[in-house]
């Protein structure tokens, strides 16, 4: 047997367990703002979360205490989501997507109620089928808008392509449908159809003939009619292409990169890409046809909207529930921090109080009658204290865990991916942008909620505060000393009592 000696750790690559696990990856880049992420610190302070946000927030705690789905299941959901679907959605989006999903998943509503609340339109397929060596074209991927990544059999280097129709294979449900929730509302006529192997590759193959060819199952929705000068275009286009390019003979490995791949001007999403409705889709690069059949448009809005609309009309949720259940989110959202100062304030003038609030912190909640797990999944509260040694910061990597109980709402700052990935990764730095600078004789320790623990920071007490009432202590405190960002300032001398 021959050992193998694995690398000493620290020269090992770091195994990601997805696209959600944002401390693994290195440090982002500083960059303009994306579409669904924020900057960090937030100018101006915290906003208040939109009404479908609070809306969404609400659903997820309703249909939590019904046992109708669990938290776990939605963040295994939000991280099966799409890469660019991830980066690109805004936090609530994601969960809104994700319930939707997980939802279908489980037949609790079917993807018809769904999509008749979405008002999702789709382009007709032609009314009658195809006989056998009828031109068609299949259409581009972009002929569809979708909220979440979609399930498609219809493989992308054929995208826009003209082929014939080969074989009737027979009529089948609806795959596209099948894949969310199970249900078809209709079955679609199944061919066969086959391509010219020229105009699928951007080069021929060393040796390769005229006559050599590809087929693909292509569903009926799929495809719109052809006509034999449309296919003889498309021959003639590719083989001026391949001729212009001077890749006729030259590379046998269809795996080497296509004409144009790695370099700028060349994306694989929505930017330089060209499509037209008719005839020139084959004019595109390869490259760029076989990405976009994997891309969904980004989730948006409404799918919130449609998810709320398909649950009451189910009655799995009514208006009351979802009223009453926003109006404690707000209230959440309008005292961000209140139960946290109390808890600070107390802590600072009853040492006993305090070492039980770091001892067992769910328990000491509980003797000022608040309960600090969260309402539908118990969670332990763990409260860790500043100190002229150490230096405590809470984060979570993964996702966004936070004593959503003693702080209220998390603002958009710490569920971005900024903040996730660089609290482990170079917290001093961090700090800074927050203002916060850390001396280095002061240990900085960071903690990451990746479970069942919610943390919360018990700040030092400022300086010349004696005698200070616990009413006139909360003022003092802030929600982000909670969370570890930034530090009290002492208090002027003068203000001594």
């Amino acid at each position: 047997d021959i050992l193998v000696r694995e690398p000493p750790l620290l020269e090992r690559e770091m195994p990601s367990i997805g696209h959600h696990d944002v401390a693994t990856d290195p440090v982002p880049v500083p960059k303009p703002q994306l579409d669904g992420d924020v900057r960090l610190p937030l100018p101006g302070g915290d906003r208040r979360h939109a009404y479908w946000e609070r809306q969404t927030h609400a659903v997820v705690s309703i249909l939590g205490a019904a046992g109708i789905m669990t938290v776990d299941e939605m963040r295994r959901c939000i991280e099966g989501l799409e890469e660019s679907h991830y980066k690109k959605a805004s936090y609530y989006e994601r969960w809104a997507t994700a319930v939707a999903l997980l939802l279908l998943e489980r037949n609790v509503f079917t993807n018809l109620e769904l999509e008749e609340k979405l008002g999702v339109w789709e382009e007709p397929a032609p009314n009658e089928t195809f006989a056998v060596g009828t031109v068609v074209r299949v259409r581009p991927t972009s002929h569809r808008t979708r909220w979440r990544k979609p399930h498609l059999r219809t493989p992308g280097f054929v995208h826009g392509l003209c082929g014939v129709v080969d074989r009737f294979v027979g009529s089948f449900p609806n795959p596209e449908e099948l894949a969310f929730g199970g249900k078809a509302s209709s079955k679609l006529p199944l061919y066969v159809v086959r391509f010219d192997w020229g105009s699928v590759c951007d080069f021929a193959l060393q040796g390769g003939v005229a006559t050599d060819a590809v087929t693909c199952e292509i569903y009926h929705s799929w495809l719109l009619p052809a006509t034999e000068a449309e296919l003889e275009e498309q021959r003639q286009t590719m083989q001026k292409k391949r001729q212009a390019s001077g890749d006729i003979g030259e590379h046998p490995d269809c795996k080497r990169a296509r004409h144009g791949e790695g370099h700028e001007g060349h994306g694989h999403g929505h930017e330089g890409a060209h499509t037209h409705d008719h005839g020139h889709e084959a004019h595109e690069e390869r490259a760029v046809v076989e990405q976009r059949a994997v891309e969904a448009e980004l989730p948006c809005p409404a799918i919130a909207q449609a998810l709320v609309d398909v649950l009451i009309e189910k009655g799995l949720i009514t208006k009351t529930q979802l009223r009453e259940t926003i109006e404690k989110i707000d209230t959440a959202d309008t005292k961000r921090g209140v139960v946290g100062r109390r808890l600070v304030a107390r802590a600072w003038v009853d040492p006993a109080f305090k070492a039980r609030l770091l001892k067992h912190a769910n328990s000491a909640c509980a003797e000022l009658g608040i309960q600090a797990s969260n309402a539908h999944v118990h969670t332990e509260i763990v409260v860790v204290e500043q100190s002229n040694e150490e230096h405590h910061l809470i984060v979570c990597t993964l996702c966004s865990c936070y004593p959503l109980s003693l702080l209220g709402l998390s603002p958009d700052w710490y569920k971005s991916r900024e903040y996730r990935s660089r609290a482990v990764r170079e917290p001093r730095a961090l700090l800074k942008d927050f203002g916060t600078e850390v001396p280095a004789t002061k240990k900085v320790v960071v903690h990451d909620s990746t479970a069942d623990c919610r943390y919360m920071v018990l700040p030092q007490r400022p300086a010349n505060t004696e005698g200070w009432s616990e009413a006139e202590l909360e003022t003092l405190v802030s929600r982000d000393s909670m969370i570890g960002v930034t530090v009290l300032p002492d208090v002027a001398a003068s203000k001594k009592k």
